[in-house]
């Protein structure tokens, strides 16, 4: 609290600290950045950043995409902008130089959760979730299983469970097989005779039995990919794009790979 000169008019400055993760960072002005941080408590929230874009007190090490901060939040008034001091509480430049993924992963992570979350509404356990994401190997089924349990705390889950699938009368054991863009509910192909065109493919992985890497990928990248558009109005995301094509040529490598051991175990048995 503070006295403006002349007036004597008293001004609250709300001021709220705690942790969160870096989500994004823009410049501002020529010295200062506009921050997106992730708590666990407030959800998205932003704030200026003074001297931000500079070098002084090592800040932008500190500002890189999902490190861990502490933070103090000032402003007037609910709504405003407001003012940001940082500092480092954990550093996760192991995401980026050691995991290979690390570099198409962080960035689409940021578009991500700026494009779906609205301002300060916090989701449970997405804090927790997303750290869990970033400690792992980061692979497309990593990812893959994050999206869909993102897409179901933002109001756009998909309903996989055979309890809540469609199934025609009078099919029998329900095949599982498609699920619908409108309800996102899984389909059985007895009941998508006809319109097959219409829906989209269920990857084998989320229905149970074992299935080929890359066909299974396409499917599941396909699956999630379209709900997120959905969830984003929409928009698209390039950075998907560009991870999609990283894992596409990762898993095509690996299927290299492991045709050519088979072959030369099956030259060494022969």
């Amino acid at each position: 609290m503070r006295f403006a000169q002349g007036r004597r008019r008293v001004l609250f400055m709300s001021l709220r600290n705690g942790q969160g993760l870096v989500l994004a960072v823009k410049p501002f002005g020529e010295r200062d950045a506009l921050v997106e941080l992730l708590c666990a408590e407030r959800g998205r929230m932003r704030g200026l950043v003074k001297g931000g874009r500079g070098t002084r007190g090592n800040v932008q090490a500190t500002l890189q995409p999902f490190n861990g901060v502490g933070f103090e939040h000032f402003r007037r008034l609910e709504g405003q902008l407001g003012t940001l001091n940082v500092e480092l509480v954990k550093s996760r430049a192991h995401v980026w130089m050691g995991v290979s993924a690390g570099a198409f992963v962080v960035p689409y992570l940021s578009e991500l959760l700026a494009g779906l979350l609205p301002e300060e509404h916090p989701y449970e356990g997405l804090h927790a979730r997303i750290v869990k994401l970033l400690e792992s190997a980061c692979s497309w089924r990593d990812l893959i299983a994050f999206e869909l349990w993102l897409l179901d705390v933002v109001g756009y889950g998909l309903r996989l469970r055979p309890e809540e699938g469609v199934v025609g009368e009078g099919s029998g054991a329900a095949e599982w097989a498609y699920v619908s863009p409108a309800s996102g509910r899984v389909v059985d192909k007895a009941s998508a005779h006809g319109y097959e065109a219409r829906l989209l493919p269920l990857p084998m992985s989320l229905s149970g039995p074992d299935c080929n890497e890359v066909d299974d990928f396409a499917m599941a990248w396909r699956l999630s990919g379209y709900f997120i558009d959905k969830a984003l109005h929409g928009g698209t995301l390039a950075s998907r794009g560009r991870l999609g094509v990283y894992y596409t040529k990762v898993i095509g490598l690996q299927d290299c790979r492991i045709k050519e051991e088979k072959e030369v175990y099956d030259a060494l048995a022969a």
